[in-house]
């Protein structure tokens, strides 16, 4: 999710920008075991049980679609059949959440020998727009009187469980097609298109600030389909598409267009060697 921290002054930049020491373990308790994925400032980074995929991720924020590598490192969306690792690393100073991602980035070249390279291609994406021309918005979207970090503030210490932002998984809210968040800006939105064809999603609602919605929606997959309800029970194989609940609920709509796209490419990638 979304962690929230107090910000820290940056290094000089000619100082060594990598981990004083780090531990990366393969993780054999399965994919519905404890997560931990995030990076705050400060000087220890924790992540747990993820695939590299999202290590890179992680460590790339700006660039949300990877081409090429082993089926071992995931794929987008859900991932219940890759490797995955935890990586526990300290800073030898407190540091900012960008120089954290460029130690990231440094571990991932020496522990997983990641070489990887930027491309910009034209490619099909999604454009989440304004659904009425009067710009009036749907009712289960609304702005927000304070943002996801506000509110974890003010609730600090967070009760386990629970989460003044609401929805505590992105992953989960996709597997189930509920999604209910306090606070986040518009273009957090764009993880919905990991239930269509995982084309890149970008805002062009002008809308700017932080809100609230709810969201309720049947996941591509269960669609008029047959699955397991007990497995399932609160999917509504009839209830709307995530086209539908957009524009009913929230007023947004997702265009298909074409644009420009950095992707990252991995030029090579290796298992990493355990601690």
């Amino acid at each position: 999710m979304f962690a929230c921290a107090a910000a820290i002054p940056s290094r000089p930049a000619a100082q060594q920008i990598a981990f004083e020491a780090a531990s990366v373990k393969l993780n054999k308790s399965g994919p519905g075991s404890l997560q931990r994925v995030g990076l705050a400032p400060g000087d220890r980074v924790t992540l747990i049980n993820v695939p590299l995929r999202t290590l890179i991720l992680v460590a790339y924020p700006d660039l949300l679609e990877i081409i090429g590598g082993p089926a071992w490192i995931g794929r987008p969306g859900p991932n219940f059949d890759v490797d995955r690792f935890d990586v526990i690393a300290k800073a030898d100073t407190p540091a900012t959440s960008n120089e954290l991602k460029t130690m990231l980035r440094t571990l991932l070249a020496d522990r997983f020998k990641l070489a990887v390279h930027t491309e910009t291609r034209t490619e099909p994406i999604w454009a989440l727009t304004l659904a009425r021309r009067d710009g009036k918005l749907g009712p289960k979207l609304r702005p927000a009187a304070a943002s996801c970090a506000a509110l974890r503030e003010a609730a600090a210490p967070v009760e386990k469980g629970s989460d003044p932002c609401g929805t505590r998984s992105f992953v989960t809210a996709l597997m189930t097609g509920r999604m209910s968040v306090r606070g986040f800006t518009i273009d957090q939105l764009a993880m919905v298109a990991n239930d269509l064809d995982r084309r890149r999603v970008v805002d062009k609602t002008g809308l700017s600030g932080v809100f609230d919605w709810d969201l309720t929606w049947t996941p591509q997959r269960f669609l008029q389909a047959s699955f397991d309800r007990e497995r399932f029970p609160t999917i509504d194989p009839d209830g709307p598409s995530i086209f539908t609940a957009l524009d009913e609920q929230l007023g947004l709509k997702l265009e298909s267009q074409k644009g420009e796209t950095t992707v990252l490419v991995i030029d090579h990638v290796e298992h990493p060697t355990e601690d």
